[in-house]
């Protein structure tokens, strides 16, 4: 079978759970398929043994993609691509940054199409269901509910780290229900047009059925990591509770509610938080200035499994929803019990007492008392341990998606 995966960055120009997810099935699939990659790329014409075909680069767009999601040039290279390779199924991991008209090209050469829905960037143009003022939204209920939410996000510029200030570059005026409107129409039509739509969440998934998505359109598929890659170095109760972060350093990961809740924790404690760390970054030095001499940043990581080798407990203290996060699976397959928000695919994946704990998302209170529970208890970190589970592997999943190409290519 010839399949082509279709992704909107690669590492190593991003280390995303998206882009790395893809390289790791791309390279195990390809151990029984021809398997190609195409993503915006100036990089090496291989990742991991894959091919790459590059696309047109990333659009950086001040008005958040209301100029349209359909770009002619994305268009006019897959179709390059769909041609030389020609191949048998399409599996598209995002749409962001490249074309909402890729489904409509595969059909239009009978080639089947599946898209993995790693977040929430097709209903919402911020990926997260989460406003700019820092509040999770219930959903797309309506266009006049998205262009205020565009409105409020014209009012704050980024700035690095994931920080944010206020800009009176636009005005609030009634500009953006048009395009709002035309945005959310091409995707739909995307995601209509495209033969299976994979979840890694129940989540995810009941969230687009709710909003339009047919039931029968959208299978759970959770992702797989390599579990070999993964050990675990065991648990000393005599020694200081290590409380470990891992991942992408932005404000909306809630690290900085992790900083201010561990402020709150006595006793032997350490907090180590890993990923990018650049303290000229605005964001990236506010932690710094809030952190005390407990807490360590380790800086980018290359080695996936390098984090829970020096960490009793991960805490992933994001604010919005999350879908399926990798690192909670890889802390799993090193035997690291996880505290989480009680949202979304976060606390899908932790059962609370069993395998962790749940705390209220946003809450730094609630995050504190739920430290203080463990570093008062290292016994409970021990049975928590017990309760850890090792996660669905790579190979396992790259067999499920196997079968979701075959069942698409039956045109079942």
């Amino acid at each position: 079978m010839r399949v082509l995966q279709v992704v909107h960055e690669l590492p190593t120009d991003t280390l995303g759970g998206t882009e790395l997810y893809t390289v790791e099935l791309a390279e195990r699939l390809g151990r029984n398929h021809e398997v190609k990659i195409a993503a915006p790329s100036d990089g090496p014409a291989a990742i991991d043994g894959v091919p790459v075909s590059s696309l047109p680069a990333t659009e950086t767009q001040e008005d958040n993609g209301l100029s349209g999601t359909v770009r002619p040039d994305v268009d006019a290279r897959v179709a390059d691509v769909l041609d030389s390779f020609d191949p048998d199924i399409v599996h598209l991991q995002h749409f962001k940054g490249l074309s909402s008209s890729i489904p409509n090209l595969c059909a239009e050469r009978n080639v089947a199409c599946v898209a993995t829905l790693h977040d929430f960037w097709t209903l919402c143009h911020r990926e997260h269901l989460y406003r700019p003022e820092g509040t999770l939204c219930s959903g797309p209920e309506s266009v006049a509910k998205c262009a205020d939410c565009y409105r409020a996000a014209a009012k704050r510029t980024k700035t690095d780290g994931g920080n944010e200030r206020v800009s009176a570059r636009r005005s609030v005026d009634g500009r953006y229900r048009v395009p709002v409107e035309r945005r959310r129409n091409k995707l739909s039509e995307a995601l209509a047009a495209t033969d299976l739509l994979i979840s890694p969440s129940a989540f995810l998934r009941e969230t687009f059925v709710e909003y339009g998505t047919d039931p029968d359109d959208i299978v759970i598929r959770r992702n797989g990591i390599a579990v070999k890659r993964f050990e675990d170095t065991g648990f000393a109760q005599a020694e200081p509770l290590r409380f470990g972060y891992a991942g992408r350093i932005a404000e909306s990961k809630g690290v900085h509610l992790l900083l201010e809740a561990f402020r709150r924790v006595e006793g032997d404690v350490r907090l180590d938080v890993f990923g990018a760390f650049d303290p000229d970054r605005s964001y990236h030095s506010r932690l710094a200035r809030s952190a005390d001499d407990r807490v360590r940043f380790h800086g980018r990581y290359d080695d996936t499994a390098s984090p829970y080798r020096t960490m009793d407990v991960l805490v992933l203290p994001s604010l919005w929803y999350e879908n399926s996060p990798l690192v909670i699976q890889e802390a799993f397959a090193s035997g690291v019990p996880v505290v989480t928000g009680d949202v979304g695919g976060m606390a899908e994946l932790v059962a609370d007492g069993r395998d962790g704990l749940t705390f209220e998302v946003g809450n730094a209170d609630s995050l504190a008392e739920t430290l203080r529970t463990l570093a008062e208890s290292p016994e409970r970190v021990e049975r928590l341990r017990r309760g850890v589970e090792k996660p669905k592997s790579l190979d396992e999943h790259a067999a499920e998606i196997e079968r979701v190409y075959a069942r698409c290519r039956r045109g079942g």
